[in-house]
């Protein structure tokens, strides 16, 4: 008769709590996730917002919102591991008719119906999240949608599982902390191991607190002028014949404007230097020079009537800003990085920098300026929509206006 295989030390005390020790387990791991979801949740709505050009009424700049929700999502990784594992255990023993998980009753029906879409939501969430931040685009998924529609169903589950279990948790984690059921020292060491693998995740990804420290980083920015990442999520990379191209400016304007490059080029031009900063998490900091987005429209004239600017590409892609900010001081049509005249890559013959603005919509191959008048578009509808436009090339024309052959 052959024997039955040991148990590891480190389960036995695990498993030593039984059913209060399970619950314990749960509870204060549901406690702590609690806590970091409500902040990774009110982090993407800010995220979503400053991304997609919706107007917002103040508050956390993209500077403070991005790194908090890379931060915060990472470290979430295996604290959520062991809870999905810790609550998978004890559903497991209560199916397989674990004498005592069946004595405590079973769990409520509607729990049982969304338990499944709730851990699927959660590893498609995780996952996108990943995926996006490594910008690999693999298999050609529309990545954003799946990241949107995946935390639009997880938030709706999380509430129906936090009415269900907030007060319960609360109580057994409590008094676990007052009167520990057996395997508490291995429950602490999990939450406190969690704690420190999601941190050393956390930090090693985020590029915050210092992008030094973050050796799991996929992207980040060098020391030379044009040495930062280079992200088409418009439509596609140009190289543009400047014999051929002109900047328009048109829409809401009293003298519509069609210059040259070397019509550019002769107007007065300004340098600022503060970063540009990339979805995907990485910040180049660089002293940035070229005419100033004001200059051009008061030499347009804009009307009265006008609210926004349509900034577009030679790529088809574009993107509307709010007349405030192409206004604001250190908001350029660049044509050169710390000294360095723009190439290709980077948007050569003008890009567009504004500050504080996502890299996403700091549009390259600049070529026409359209002033509009009522509400900007913004892209929330787009982003939401079953295609992944900026990555993809959902704008971009047959026939790129300016593009060498």
């Amino acid at each position: 008769m052959s024997e039955r295989p040991a148990t590891p030390r480190w389960t036995r005390r695990l498993l030593a709590g039984g059913v209060p020790g399970n619950r314990a387990l749960t509870s204060t791991f549901g406690v702590v996730l609690l806590v970091l979801l409500a902040v990774q949740v009110l982090s993407a709505v800010w995220f979503a917002l400053l991304s997609y050009n919706v107007a917002t009424p103040g508050g956390p700049i993209f500077q403070v919102v991005r790194p908090v929700h890379f931060f915060v999502g990472f470290l979430l990784f295996p604290l959520i591991g062991v809870k999905l594992a810790s609550t998978g255990y004890r559903f497991a023993r209560y199916y397989s008719r674990g004498r005592a998980y069946r004595e405590a009753g079973a769990p409520r029906p509607v729990l049982r119906l969304i338990a499944p879409l709730l851990v699927l939501s959660t590893v498609v969430l995780f996952a996108s999240g990943v995926e996006m931040w490594s910008f690999r685009n693999d298999f050609g998924v529309t990545w954003i949608t799946v990241h949107d529609l995946s935390a639009f169903t997880f938030v709706a589950l999380l509430l129906v599982h936090v009415v269900y279990h907030a007060r319960e948790a609360q109580r057994e984690a409590l008094k676990d902390a007052r009167a520990p059921a057996a395997g508490a020292i291995t429950r602490r060491a999990l939450l406190g191991g969690g704690a420190v693998a999601g941190l050393t995740l956390a930090v090693g990804a985020a590029q915050w607190p210092s992008a030094a420290l973050s050796f799991l980083a996929p992207r980040r920015a060098g020391d030379a002028a044009l040495d930062f990442p280079v992200m088409n999520y418009e439509g596609g990379g140009q190289r543009v014949d400047v014999a051929r191209w002109r900047l328009a400016v048109t829409g809401e304007v009293a003298n519509p404007l069609l210059l040259s490059l070397d019509d550019v080029m002769r107007l007065p031009t300004e340098e600022h230097r503060y970063g540009i900063d990339c979805v995907t998490g990485w910040t180049a900091v660089r002293t940035w020079r070229g005419v100033p987005v004001a200059r051009l429209l008061d030499m347009a004239g804009i009307r009265a009537a006008a609210t926004h600017v349509q900034v577009r590409s030679t790529s088809g892609y574009h993107w509307d800003h709010h007349l405030d900010s192409l206004r604001q001081s250190g908001a350029l049509l660049v044509t050169h990085v710390d000294g360095v005249v723009l190439n290709d890559d980077h948007g050569y013959p003008l890009r567009l920098m504004i500050p504080g603005v996502t890299g996403q919509s700091n549009i390259k191959w600049v070529d026409g300026l359209m002033v509009g008048s009522g509400t900007p578009e913004n892209y929330l509808g787009a982003h939401t929509t079953w295609g992944n436009q900026p990555v993809s090339g959902y704008f971009l024309p047959r026939n790129p206006a300016g593009m060498r052959p």
